[in-house]
């Protein structure tokens, strides 16, 4: 089987002065660091991007084979040029230098670069030809792992001026020793189901007896641990992750708790959730923001997680907005909840960041925000609506694609509290009308299946209608599906 899932990190971005018309009469220009690409004295721009249009994040995981496809666009038609990827170890010792990571380089083994690295625009295109890096399965590679391919970009033809080198690192994971969760209907990537635990009193080992019929694979893709806290230490102006103890006893036992989930291709990721006082996901400037940003990537390397999932809720917005915190907080807005976002997914662009677009009381995930040039598609790798909320994200977050976005949440806490078992969860979403429109996520918070619960009969036979309707695959429950708390 085959799959592929992609974001992207860039070094440094492609510049090329190029004439409207053709190579072979004006010099080009390769280099620079602005990820947004360059104007050129002709009014030309160029920059790279991949197959889903991101410029700046991407990564490929695969099983067996996989595929990664990048492209040089311009802004005004060109004739006659091309461009050359080659293979640099040099370029990842500066992108590990400079971005406090420990990538090692992918084996040559298990990847190749199609026509020798080389792209060009036919005449008169405003995007080349693909230059496809193929990946091939390596059973040395560790699926725990992310590897790097470091990539070094020349102009191939033409008279040439090269004032730096443009260079890029693609990250992949080899995930060939391990199943995974991901599903496929009518041969495209199916739809995420996201589990969110309370783990204050729930088991997420729980939600490993959910399998399909067919395919043996997990119904959940995504659990997420809820939750850690963002919280601020006046004593030593550091705002930090913090975890309670119900929280901290399952990242101490990751491989009773974690592991088993991930190797059945379940991502992990922790909720990062405000905690009564000024520091929110929406309340940091953007240098704190930048530093938080590291303390998230800290607790995520020491505990091997899969990413973050940020909630805007319970922050003392009234003090993030006094003068005494000028430089560490700001009064709430949107742009910060998104350079929060931005600045996660740039210290660590191997793992997810998900977004809950909860807006009822201060509204700040109700849009995007383009921070330093990057659109909210390519920094967001999945927002899901709120309760009752029927608005698509794509339609204000830009560049966000359908399959990022999620709606028809439920929550498990009540009968009323926005279930499909609930005649007003059906009146306002189907299963089968998300999957039609190409939703690429659902939110089930607070899940849980006590057999000592009334709900849960309603929460596993709604499970059933989605692995029916998402993945056209009949539902099995283990017996032995429910985990009490045991820590």
């Amino acid at each position: 089987m085959k799959y592929s899932r992609i974001f992207f990190r860039s070094l440094c971005a492609l510049a090329v002065a190029v004439s409207a018309t053709a190579c072979d009469d004006d010099d080009l220009i390769v280099g620079g660091a602005d990820t947004n690409g360059y104007l050129t004295p002709d009014g030309n721009v160029i920059y790279i991007t991949d197959a889903k249009g991101n410029r700046e994040f991407t990564n490929t995981e695969f099983v067996g084979n996989g595929s990664v496809d990048l492209f040089a666009n311009s802004s005004k038609p060109v004739s006659g040029c091309s461009v050359t990827f080659s293979v640099d170890p040099t370029v990842l010792a500066a992108y590990n230098e400079e971005n406090a990571t420990s990538y090692t380089q992918l084996p040559d083994a298990s990847f190749s670069l199609g026509n020798n690295g080389q792209a060009a625009f036919t005449d008169g295109s405003l995007k080349s030809a693909p230059m496809t890096i193929s990946l091939k399965g390596n059973t040395a590679c560790s699926p725990d792992v992310t590897y790097a391919i470091p990539l070094r970009i020349s102009v191939s033809n033409g008279q040439l001026s090269q004032t730096s080198i443009a260079t890029r690192v693609v990250l992949v994971r080899d995930l060939t020793k391990r199943p995974g969760a991901d599903k496929y209907v009518d041969g495209k990537p199916a739809m995420k189901t996201m589990a969110v635990i309370e783990v204050n009193d729930r088991n997420p080992l729980s939600v490993l007896g959910y399998t399909l019929e067919n395919s043996g694979k997990q119904l959940f893709d995504i659990v997420v641990l809820f939750s850690a806290n963002i919280n601020y230490n006046a004593e030593t102006g550091r705002i930090y992750v913090s975890r309670n103890e119900n929280v901290q006893a399952l990242l101490d036992q990751r491989e009773k708790y974690i592991k088993p989930l991930q190797d059945k291709g379940i991502k992990v990721v922790l909720g990062i959730l405000g905690n009564h006082d000024a520091s929110g996901v929406s309340t940091l400037t953007p240098a704190s923001s930048k530093a938080f940003a590291q303390e998230v990537k800290n607790v995520c390397d020491a505990y091997q997680l899969d990413g973050v999932f940020l909630d805007d809720e319970y922050t003392d917005y009234d003090a993030a907005a006094l003068d005494k915190y000028q430089g560490i907080f700001q009064p709430y807005s949107q742009e910060a909840v998104n350079r929060m976002a931005y600045d996660i997914k740039k210290a660590q662009p191997d793992r997810l960041v998900i977004g809950y677009k909860y807006g009822e009381k201060f509204g700040n995930y109700l849009g995007g925000v383009t921070i330093d040039g990057t659109k909210p598609g390519e920094f967001w790798d999945y927002v899901c609506n709120n309760y009752w909320d029927t608005a698509n994200p794509c339609d204000t977050f830009e560049g966000l694609r359908q399959d990022q976005a999620g709606t028809g949440s439920w929550n498990c806490s009540d009968w009323a509290g926005c279930m499909p078992a609930y005649q007003a969860w059906q009146d306002r979403f189907s299963l089968a009308g998300m999957r039609a429109d190409g939703y690429g996520i659902m939110m089930i918070f607070n899940f849980y299946n006590d057999p000592g619960h009334w709900l849960t009969y309603y929460i596993n036979d709604w499970l059933g209608a989605t692995a029916t309707n998402l993945y056209d695959e009949r539902l099995v429950i283990a017996d032995d599906v429910y985990k009490p708390k045991d820590w």
